[in-house]
């Protein structure tokens, strides 16, 4: 928020240098993100009031003014052609220094001039070079125009958090000063607003009162639009703000100055002559102020005459009413619009203005009609001689009021740790509420209508201590029972695997939760699965993740471009809808591309694939007895949202003892390479649902000695059918259960010639051993025929000669 210094001071009595306003706003929690100095271009130049204008004797286009400062009255030839009696004016008398050079004095057509009365150009305040700068009619002589023009300004840009929305305006942070070092607010100068009884606003009918609790709306005829007062810009200016024209300026002042958005349509484009404040229909649009066209959808509230949606409510107005030089009749508004629905409607639109910031986070309800009140009055002092305005009509079907706090000195204390005195938490309570009343002990406090974060006890205590100082709460240890907590097995099964993945070299990396709907389309979850969000922060994050693949394939995609060999893994959560219930699983995640080892000039280039992972996998799962692999092309395929990452032909599913599905592994399916541009390199996943992992239960481990017997080994090379998975070849042969039998091991696979269609060589290492004594021949043999004899049985499986 940027507030001007100069303006501040008009609303405060501000004794404080800027610096030192910078260095003490974080102790009451504003921070001040910079500071930037507005040096004044000129000097010498003051206010003052032009007395007469005559006609010059030898210049058609030249008059002839009486300008007095106060204390003396001069002689001054003016060119501007709006120059009259009566005005406030910038004059820069003989010796100013004005960004063009000193001024003398001079001759102009004869006529001696003693001064100059300065446009907005000769003093680098604007652009409008034809006409002088005219001043608030309510400005004083002889004061020092680089002050009052924000010439010589200082603009200080306040982080202000979401939760303090009536700090957005210099009113909001003056009033916070005021409480916090007890600097008094400077008063409203009372003017009376002339409004004309037979003039009558235009009917207002609320249809959504929960969007939109409150509408004030006035009807101003008589308008003359053109450019706004030299002071009116500099002031804008000053906060970054365009000037536009007088009436467009007047309700973006109210919206800097006391943080209450306001708009002005064209009445006479307001067909039916009324407003409608109602959810927009199905198929309607709106041509905004910004020149692009906007769907609006029925969650959108929108501002409507009789025939159609006139402004998207708290966001922007339509350009079908906008107020142009044409202009001659205003219908303003001053609303208040409920957060989310502004919220809403800004982030569908993807559109964002002054007003959407403020609704979004809260006004004040109550200032609608004092904001209204404020811009007429404005109105009707700088658009025009002859405006007329008509009395406010206030639609407040449910006025709502503050909700009382009942608490006491000592409870705040309690809260904080403090020991502030009970009459210096008081002072601060009374400072920030609107009213307080005495119960015994307690105050009872009503927090003011601008202050939505005031509600419970806790509130004033944070207040107690901001203003006060947090450097007064005493610094104590508490005193406490240290207790060992026993970890949750969930929460070791991820530490252990965050701690296994990162030892086999792989990069852990953290993604949204978020996917957006063409994400989660890619992997074919059904519709009815889906957890969207009904208010996404974008359409990127608009529905919860099923898996934790797409985040991993965004990382890889970016580290690909920038590192040949990829090896990423992520532990979080996956959203899955099971009727009206919503699952909420951990999982872990891992993906490799690229080289398995770096390049080495006597060491082929090896690039990862599906039995790396696997090895990975099985790493991770070791300790988990009675798992069975599946290398389906159809698979289990309950609960995983990946059973579409990849191809049906290279995919392996681990299922626990129980029979359900823990994790699946596989090869990118070339559809979703395509999506993610890594049709080059494809590379492998794989997924483990750590919830159900940590529910199975693992073996201690039990310590075997080694026997100083030497082990005897067998090769045996077995034709069996292709179809018939390893898994079930060593199940069945640790199923006889041999004592003297230590491993079984895989250790080549062949088809081709020699080995029968349809079936394939498996090449087994057969390792046996005994700790008491080394074993013969003859018993190695014998448990070698064994084997060989159930192999036979179980699937007519032959020994390859």
């Amino acid at each position: 928020m940027r507030i001007s210094y100069s303006w501040l001071k008009e609303r405060l009595e501000l004794g404080l240098p800027p610096e030192e306003l910078v260095r003490r706003l974080p102790s009451v929690g504003l921070e001040v993100a910079s500071l930037e100095r507005k040096g004044p271009a000129f000097s010498g130049v003051v206010t003052a009031e032009v007395l007469s204008v005559a006609k010059h004797p030898d210049a058609d286009r030249l008059s002839l003014c009486q300008v007095t400062d106060g204390a003396q009255t001069y002689s001054v030839v003016c060119g501007a052609p709006n120059v009259a009696a009566g005005q406030k004016v910038p004059f820069a008398r003989v010796g100013a220094t004005l960004p063009g050079g000193k001024l003398s004095k001079a001759k102009i057509r004869g006529v001696e001039s003693e001064g100059m009365i300065c446009s907005a150009v000769e003093l680098s305040l604007g652009t409008q070079a034809s006409d002088i700068m005219v001043l608030d009619p309510a400005t004083a002589v002889g004061v020092d125009a680089a002050e009052l023009l924000g010439g010589g300004d200082v603009v200080l840009d306040i982080e202000v958090t979401p939760n303090r929305p009536d700090l957005l305006s210099h009113l909001g942070i003056a009033r916070e000063l005021s409480i916090c070092f007890g600097l008094p607010l400077r008063k409203e100068v009372e003017t009376t607003l002339q409004e004309d009884g037979e003039l009558k606003p235009f009917p207002v009918e609320i249809l959504s009162t929960g969007e939109c609790p409150r509408y004030v709306g006035r009807l101003i005829e008589g308008v003359e639009v053109k450019d706004s007062p030299g002071w009116l810009k500099a002031k804008l200016e000053a906060v970054g703000l365009r000037p536009v024209n007088n009436v467009v300026d007047i309700t973006n002042f109210i919206l800097m100055d006391a943080g209450q958005p306001l708009h002005a349509f064209d009445a006479d484009s307001i067909e039916g002559g009324r407003i409608i404040v109602r959810l927009a229909k199905p198929g309607e649009s709106i041509l905004a102020l910004d020149g692009k066209r906007y769907p609006l959808s029925p969650e959108h509230l929108v501002i409507a005459d009789a025939s159609k949606p006139v402004a998207i409510a708290g966001v922007m107005g339509g350009q079908a009413t906008s107020v142009t030089a044409k202009t001659k009749r205003l219908f303003l508004e001053s609303a208040h619009f409920a957060p989310p629905g502004v919220r809403r409607a800004s982030q569908a639109l993807r559109l964002r203005s002054d007003s959407s910031f403020r609704f979004e986070r809260g006004t004040d309800v109550s200032a609608a009609e004092w904001a209204s009140h404020s811009a007429a009055l404005l109105i009707s002092r700088l658009c025009g001689k002859s405006v007329r305005v008509s009395p406010p009509l206030d639609v407040y079907p449910g006025r709502r009021e503050p909700s009382p706090i009942r608490v006491a000195a000592a409870r705040i204390n309690a809260i904080l740790g403090s020991d502030f005195p009970k009459a210096d938490i008081e002072g601060v309570v009374e400072r920030v509420c609107a009213k307080t009343s005495r119960e015994g002990d307690c105050l009872v406090a009503v927090p003011p209508s601008w202050r939505c974060d005031l509600a419970t006890p806790w509130d004033l205590a944070e207040e107690a201590a901001r203003v006060l100082g947090y450097d007064r709460i005493p610094a104590r240890v508490a005193p406490a029972a240290l207790r060992p907590t026993e970890e949750l097995r969930s929460h070791a099964v991820s530490r252990k695997s965050r701690s296994r993945m990162a030892a086999l070299g792989f990069h852990e990396c953290w993604s949204y939760d978020f996917l957006s709907v063409r994400q989660v389309s890619l992997l074919e979850l059904p519709e009815a699965e889906q957890v969207a969000l009904t208010n996404p922060l974008s359409e990127d994050w608009a529905v919860l993740r099923p898996s934790l693949a797409p985040g991993l394939l965004d990382a890889a995609r970016r580290n690909n471009a920038r590192a040949e060999s990829v090896r990423l893994f992520e532990v979080g959560k996956v959203y899955r809808r099971a009727g009206a219930a919503v699952e909420e699983r951990t999982r872990l995640a891992a993906l490799l591309l690229g080289p398995m080892t770096p390049a080495h000039w006597r060491a082929p280039k090896e690039t990862a694939g599906f039995f790396d992972a696997k090895a990975v996998m099985a790493d991770l799962l070791s300790g988990v007895p009675g798992l069975r692999w599946t290398a389906s092309g159809d698979g289990p395929g309950n609960g995983f949202a990946g059973d579409h990452l990849f191809l049906p032909s290279n995919r392996l599913f681990i299922q626990a003892p129980t029979g359900k599905l823990l994790a699946t592994l596989g090869a990118l399916h070339p559809r979703l390479a395509r999506a993610w541009e890594m049709e080059r390199q494809r590379p492998v996943l794989f997924e483990i649902d750590l919830d159900h992992l940590a529910g199975l239960s693992s073996p201690a481990p039990v310590f075997r000695a080694f026997s100083p017997f030497p082990s005897s080994w067998r090769d045996l090379s077995v034709v069996v059918r292709e179809n018939v998975p390893y898994e079930e070849i060593e199940a069945c042969i640790r199923s006889l259960r041999i004592g003297e039998l230590d491993s079984v091991q895989l250790v080549d696979l062949y088809e081709g010639s020699g080995v029968p269609e349809g079936k394939r060589s498996l090449s087994l290492r057969l390792v046996f051993g005994r700790p008491d004594r080394t074993l013969t021949d003859a018993e190695v043999s014998s448990a070698v025929e064994r084997i060989l004899a159930e192999l036979k049985n179980r699937f007519d499986a032959a020994l390859r000669t």
